[in-house]
């Protein structure tokens, strides 16, 4: 159980939140992630901006997040995530791979580099010159600064969900996943 109570429709007292729910449950279930966030509206999940802001298409971005999830063994992340990457065309084999991503055939060295990154700046606030180099090379300055808060940002995220207990809305898809 969370260790904060979320919020449900009829718990928000802002119209601007039950705009913003009403807008989120026309596309299904308000995920608890949201539900989260609506605690305090000062504090803004804004992940859909960080996706275009990285430049990356839709499976190097999940790529990227699966990464971050595992990295930080963020059980909400990753369940969210399996089902995105699957819907960008990825792989339960890939997703899969992901957690030993070095040793697995398949991945781009554009993918590498993006995941060589990832585990970079798990390890240590600033990446060793080459592992920057290879995610820089083929970038912008702008590209490269969205990629670096796309990653910050989901480790951010998987503190805030470890912090808070925030169990996925289903069973987790467990960290193998199953071919479909």
């Amino acid at each position: 159980m969370a260790r904060l109570p979320l919020p449900d429709r009829e718990a928000l007292t802002d119209e601007a939140q039950r705009q913003r729910w009403d807008r989120l449950a026309a596309r299904g279930p308000v995920l608890n992630v949201f539900r989260l966030f609506m605690l305090n509206p000062e504090v803004e999940l804004n992940a859909f901006s960080l996706w275009r802001a990285s430049g990356l298409d839709a499976r190097k971005r999940e790529l990227v997040i699966l990464r971050c999830a595992f990295v930080k063994q963020s059980t909400y992340e990753w369940h969210q995530h399996v089902r995105i990457a699957v819907a960008a065309g990825i792989s339960p084999t890939e997703i899969n791979a992901l957690r030993s991503w070095r040793d697995a055939a398949g991945f781009s060295d554009d993918e590498r580099a993006l995941l060589a990154y990832v585990d970079a700046l798990a390890a240590q606030p600033r990446p060793e010159d080459d592992v920057f180099a290879a995610v820089a090379r083929g970038r912008t300055p702008a590209e490269l600064l969205g990629v670096t808060a796309l990653v910050t940002t989901y480790f951010q995220l998987a503190q805030m969900m470890a912090t808070f207990d925030l169990e996925t809305e289903e069973p987790f898809v467990g960290w193998e996943v199953a071919a479909s």
